[in-house]
Formats: C-alpha cells, sequence, structure tokens
C-alpha cells in the first residue's frame, strides 16, 4: 500500500509542488474551516495520489486515493465564491491552488473548484502544509478535466 505524503510550503515554488498534489480532491464545505484566532484556514479531503499513478496503467496497476488535509496558516481573511456552507455534504473538486505573493511578502491564494467555485486567502506569508493520513484505497477512477480555471476571476 503506498504511503501517504507530507509537503511543507513557503515559497511560490512549493505551492506549485503543493498545488499539483492536490488536483483532483475531493472535498466539501462541511470539510473547511476558518479559525480567526490562531488565523488557519483547513480544509480535508479524498486526494488522488498522483505520485504512486502509472502514467498509463496496465492491468493489475491501481490507482490510489488518500484522506489529506491542508493547513494554511496566517490567514488574514476568507472570501468565498460560487460554495455555500448550506450545502455542507455538496461534493466539490479542487482542481488547483494558485499562488500570488505581493511585495512585503503577503500572499493570496485562490483554492479553484469544479464548476467555478473559489476560496480567496488573504495571508501574512505562504505557510501551507499538506498531510496525508491513514491508509490509500484502490479508485477506478483518475480526474480529467476538460475546462480549466481561469486564475484572473474576481471574487
Amino acid at each position: 500500500m503506498p504511503k501517504g505524503l507530507k509537503l511543507f510550503a513557503a515559497e511560490i515554488d512549493d505551492m506549485e509542488v503543493l498545488s499539483a498534489a492536490c488536483e483532483g480532491m475531493i472535498s466539501s464545505p462541511g470539510e473547511m474551516s476558518f479559525l480567526k484566532s490562531p488565523r488557519a484556514f483547513t480544509i480535508m479531503g479524498s486526494r488522488f495520489k498522483w505520485e504512486d499513478a502509472p502514467k498509463r496503467p496496465s492491468e493489475g496497476e491501481p490507482w490510489f486515493r488518500i484522506r489529506s488535509g491542508i493547513y494554511f496558516g496566517d490567514i488574514l481573511a476568507v472570501k468565498t465564491a460560487g460554495i455555500s456552507q448550506k450545502k455542507p455534504t455538496e461534493a466539490l473538486e479542487l482542481l488547483s491552488i494558485s499562488t500570488q505573493v505581493g511585495e512585503d511578502a503577503e500572499a493570496e491564494m485562490r483554492l479553484n473548484f469544479a464548476g467555478g467555485g473559489t476560496i480567496r486567502l488573504m495571508a501574512e506569508c505562504i505557510n501551507v502544509t499538506l498531510t496525508d493520513t491513514g491508509d490509500a484505497w484502490t479508485t477506478e477512477l483518475k480526474p480529467a478535466h476538460e475546462n480549466e480555471i481561469k486564475p484572473d476571476r474576481e471574487i
């Protein structure tokens, strides 16, 4: 059984790696939280294990998913578009995490979901950790998307 990842991001290049690892992660509004006092945003979900995915699976080479948590620290504000807390079990598929850094190292990270939903995190700096938990399981479906996200979309 494939082991899990633990990734830490403190720079934009790190975020690109973390974003690639999270492509196709399935989550829901009920698995996300923003805590103002510790200034933290967390999201849990079922992550596709790209690092273990064969390019062209032959018979007997499975794909895997694993439960993962992403912790975003030093968060100053959170804004959402197209995601409702009134539907806590609605399935959301994470397409990417786009990141921009300002002059004083403050960062804006956007969690872009299939269907156009977006969560924008304004942070003091990039302080993100991805941690896989538990055992991976096999899946017959590999994430694929016809339309890519539009990173310039306003929230």
